[in-house]
């Protein structure tokens, strides 16, 4: 008989921790090299005339620093509607629609933030694209302190999409932090205002599909403890959309983030294609 207690016991207890989500703790994890990864999250628009100078500057900087940066495109609020009978897409979306307006004094685009990290004055949103380069390079020199593994598997017949994610602190980690997980398509040809024309077969980049997490990110842990493996898993059905949810010009992208009063600066950013 109190070998059945105990028996049950153990039964118990792992039923209870099965159901929660908990970090897997290594005694001595490997850890995969892997460098700091810098997030901009462009703020633009097909009706932005000069909207094609922010994403220039984007590309220059993928260009200079390559597989060291993510980016997003986020076609909100402010001069995203379709050009008048020239767009066949509308890039907005409610997730884009929130986040943009979730990002304090947004003046004009075109726009970045570049690790929400914030300038002297307190603003995380600069709208000079001269100065986006010398802001990712400013972040690239911070210590790397969180490594990101993102894994996806898509299913063609199905369209699901897959995501599995495991973070490892490099250092003690104090605070709250949240994670956003963006599905973000490039490729697309379609039309945008540049200057005083209209370009007919301009191609878009970076657009941001839809969000995994809430758009202002999920609650991913608080106090991370240096060598423990943080998971988390998400899934998606892709829409049957013509022209757009090519799943070949599609790709997930992660950031992990403070979740402080007054502090929302992201520690760590990583993509993976949708289809490897």
């Amino acid at each position: 008989m109190k070998f059945l207690k105990i028996f049950s016991w153990i039964i118990f207890i792992g039923l209870f921790l099965g159901c929660n989500e908990i970090p897997i703790k290594l005694a001595d994890p490997e850890i995969p090299d892997s460098d700091r990864t810098v997030l901009i999250e462009e703020l633009t628009g097909v009706s932005c005339t000069n909207c094609p100078k922010g994403a220039l500057a984007v590309e220059n900087i993928l260009s200079q620093y390559p597989g060291r940066v993510v980016v997003v495109g986020i076609h909100g609020v402010l001069l995203s509607q379709p050009v008048k009978d020239a767009s066949k897409y509308d890039f907005r979306n409610p997730d884009a629609h929130d986040l943009e307006l979730s990002f304090p004094n947004l003046w004009g685009k075109p726009a970045a933030s570049v690790n929400r990290s914030a300038d002297s004055n307190g603003d995380i949103v600069d709208i000079i694209p001269d100065r986006w380069l010398g802001k990712v390079e400013a972040e690239l020199q911070k210590p790397h302190v969180l490594n990101i593994v993102l894994e996806t598997q898509f299913d063609r017949t199905s369209r699901q999409l897959q995501v599995e994610i495991a973070a490892i602190p490099l250092v003690d980690l104090p605070d709250n932090y949240k994670i956003s997980v963006y599905l973000i398509e490039s490729g697309i040809v379609d039309a945008q205002a540049d200057g005083g024309e209209i370009i007919p077969n301009y191609v878009h980049n970076h657009v941001m599909m839809d969000m995994l997490t809430d758009f202002d990110g999920d609650v991913f842990g608080s106090d991370l403890k240096k060598g423990e493996i943080y998971k988390k898993k998400y899934n998606s059905v892709f829409p049957v959309v013509d022209g757009l949810w090519d799943p070949d010009q599609m790709e997930v992208v992660v950031m992990i983030a403070k979740d402080s009063v007054g502090d929302k600066s992201v520690l760590q950013a990583a993509s993976a294609h949708v289809v490897e």
